[in-house]
């Protein structure tokens, strides 16, 4: 008779195989540039705001791999807007889309992550666009991101456990590599994703699938 647990180890093993078997030795680390951005509400609250932002990005970066052999690269980071504040998230993206368009887009960097510290309401913007498409190999991935920030942050090393702003900014990169909403409470895209750090099975599938896609252009 074959008892639960063997069966649930069993499960788990084959899992851990089968995630093995997707990124072996042979797999080259994805490595994804980033033009940084920081806006008026974000830099006013730290004079170190260069610092933090680019805090931010390593540890998404240290996340991303861990889990999936993406490595996040700063290339960069400004102050944009440089005066008029955009309190509204759908705006703030519509303007980053409009002055990043692809025809000033160049060859120095594949995203464009705009951080905010405007005073959203996580639970009112639920649902609401923060990245510009989701990503597939077809269509190519995303190329702009909006990350409201809830509080200062310090880059406290790669073991760090995620704050909730990284797991944020973790929860709208999963948008770009074509990662969707799920009604599932224990994944990180859940839309109330609150301190989850894990992304449930299928999200991660589409992640590992879709981690070589290029940009849309």
């Amino acid at each position: 008779m074959i008892t639960r647990r063997p069966i649930i180890c069993s499960i788990l093993s084959a899992l851990l195989i089968a995630s093995c078997s997707v990124l072996g030795p042979d797999t080259p680390r994805r490595i994804v540039r980033i033009k940084t951005l920081a806006d008026v509400s974000f830099r006013a609250r730290n004079p170190r705001w260069a610092d933090e932002a680019r805090g931010l990005i390593e540890a998404a970066s240290d996340y991303y791999e861990r889990e999936f052999d993406i490595r996040l690269v700063t290339q960069g980071v400004s102050a944009w807007p440089e005066k008029e504040r955009i309190p509204s998230t759908p705006d703030l993206l519509a303007r980053l889309q409009k002055e990043f368009s692809g025809q000033s887009k160049n060859q120095d960097y594949d995203l464009v992550v705009a951080f905010t510290a405007e005073g959203v309401s996580r639970i009112l913007m639920a649902g609401r666009p923060r990245v510009d498409r989701i990503g597939d190999c077809k269509q190519g991935l995303a190329n702009y991101v909006v990350v409201p920030i809830t509080k200062v942050f310090h880059y406290r090393g790669p073991n760090a456990e995620p704050e909730f702003d990284v797991i944020a900014l973790i929860h709208e990169l999963g948008h770009v590599f074509g990662a969707e909403h799920v009604n599932d409470r224990e994944s990180l895209m859940h839309e109330d994703f609150g301190y989850r750090t894990e992304f449930d099975a299928k999200n991660r599938s589409v992640i590992l699938k879709n981690r070589a896609c290029r940009f849309a252009k």
